[in-house]
C-alpha cells in the first residue's frame, strides 16, 4: 500500500508551479516513504555536465561541492556502458540491478566522489529529459536495498514529478512568448519562426509567412541551418535555462536569409527553438484578400492547396506547377505543421474552411 504520507506528498508535487519548490518536497519527503537515508536531485548542462546538486544533507552538498570530481570521473562511473544515462528508461532502476554493493562502494568513481560517505544502494531515475538540461532523482540507502513497495512508490512518484515538470516547461515557454510579444512595439510586429532540431526554420504567423515568402525561394518550405550554425546556436543557449524547465530569451546575431540580423531566441527542451524577429509592419490590399484568410501559408502553399483541393496528386500537382513531387511533398509537410493537421485530407478541410472565412 502507498498510504496517506505517500498521498500526500503526491498530491503536493503536483499542485507545484516552481521546480525549485518541487525538488525541495522531493530531497524532504520522500527518504522516509522509501527508506532512503537522503535524495538528491542532479542537474546536467550539454556544456558543463553535471552543474548543481541538491543540499539539503551530506550527501548533496558533497556532490554539489564535487561537481568537478563527478565529471572528471564520471567515464568511469561502475554501471557505464551497462545503462544510457541519457536515456534510462520510463522507470526508475537500482544500481544493485546492475552491480553488487561491495563492487560498487570500492570503484574509483565512489572512492573519488563520496569518499566515507559511499552508500550501499542508490535508486535512480530522470525527472528531466531533454537536450538542453537533464535531471536525476538519485535515492541513497545504507546496510540494505530497497524493497520492491519502495521501488513502486519511488517510480510512482517520478512519473508524477516528470509530468509536472513537463507542464513547467509548457507553461514557461507560453508565459515567456506572451511577455514578449506584449513588449514589442507596435509598429515593428514580430515575426516567429520555429527551428526543429535538424535544422529545420519554418515560419509560424502572418509576418514570418511574408519575411520567408521575401527572403527564400518559392520552392524553399523550410530554412535549412547548416551544422556550424546549429551548433553556434546550441552552445549560445546552452546556458538560456535557470532551471532545468524554465528558459529566458536570448539574443542571436543569426542569418535566416535576409542577412544576419538581431533574433530573439527561446530554446526548449526537446531542442526545438522559438526565433522571434522584429519586422516593419506590412500593409495587405483588398487585392490579395487570400493573404488575410490563410496567411500562414506562402504562396507556393496556396497555390499546391488549390490543386490538392481540386483532387491532383502530389505527382500531378508538380507536373501543373513545373516543380518536382519531392518539393509537392514537402511544402504538404509545411502546411500540416501550420495548420495543426497530419494529413491531406484535414488540411484540404481546413483550407477551404480558412478560404471561406470560418
Amino acid at each position: 500500500m502507498f498510504g496517506k504520507s505517500y498521498f500526500d506528498l503526491a498530491r503536493a508535487v503536483y499542485r507545484s508551479t516552481h521546480y525549485e519548490d518541487l525538488v525541495d518536497l522531493l530531497v524532504a519527503k520522500l527518504p522516509p516513504l522509501i527508506g532512503a537515508e537522503e535524495v538528491v536531485v542532479m542537474v546536467v548542462s550539454p556544456t558543463r555536465g553535471y552543474c548543481s546538486a541538491s543540499n539539503h544533507g551530506p550527501l548533496g552538498r558533497r556532490l554539489a561541492a564535487n561537481l568537478d570530481v563527478i565529471n572528471a570521473h564520471i567515464p568511469k562511473h561502475p554501471i557505464t556502458g551497462k545503462v544510457d544515462f541519457n536515456a534510462p528508461g520510463d522507470l526508475g532502476f537500482a544500481m544493485s540491478d546492475h552491480v553488487g554493493p561491495g563492487e560498487y562502494k570500492k570503484s574509483e568513481f565512489v572512492q573519488a566522489v563520496f569518499g566515507p560517505l559511499a552508500m550501499d544502494d542508490v535508486l535512480f531515475g530522470m525527472i528531466v529529459q531533454g537536450e538542453y538540461r537533464k535531471a536525476y532523482l538519485n535515492c541513497y540507502i545504507q546496510g540494505d536495498h530497497f524493497t520492491a513497495e519502495a521501488r513502486e512508490r519511488f517510480d510512482a512518484m517520478l512519473l508524477t514529478a516528470r509530468g509536472v515538470l513537463d507542464r513547467m516547461e509548457n507553461m514557461n515557454v507560453e508565459r515567456m512568448v506572451r511577455q514578449k510579444i506584449s513588449s514589442s512595439r507596435a509598429e515593428a510586429p514580430l515575426a516567429v519562426f520555429i527551428m526543429r532540431p535538424n535544422g529545420e526554420v519554418t515560419p509560424l504567423n502572418h509576418p514570418s509567412v511574408r519575411l520567408a515568402e521575401k527572403w527564400w525561394t518559392d520552392d524553399e518550405p523550410f530554412r535549412q541551418l547548416d551544422e556550424v550554425t546549429m551548433a553556434r546556436i546550441f552552445t549560445s543557449l546552452a546556458d538560456a535555462w535557470p532551471t532545468p524547465v524554465t528558459a529566458e530569451w536570448k539574443d542571436l546575431d543569426l542569418d535566416l536569409g535576409g542577412g544576419v540580423m538581431k533574433v530573439h531566441a527561446l530554446p526548449k527542451l526537446n531542442a526545438e527553438v522559438i526565433l522571434m524577429v522584429p519586422v516593419a509592419p506590412v500593409s495587405t490590399t483588398p487585392a490579395e484578400p487570400l493573404d488575410l484568410e490563410v496567411g500562414i501559408l506562402t504562396r507556393r502553399q496556396r497555390e499546391i492547396m488549390d490543386w490538392i483541393a481540386e483532387g491532383k496528386t502530389s505527382a500531378e500537382a508538380a507536373i501543373i506547377l513545373g516543380i518536382s513531387p519531392r518539393t509537392v511533398e514537402k511544402h504538404l509537410e509545411a502546411v500540416f505543421q501550420r495548420m495543426g493537421v497530419e494529413n491531406r485530407i484535414a488540411a484540404v478541410r481546413r483550407y477551404l474552411d480558412l478560404k471561406r472565412g470560418l
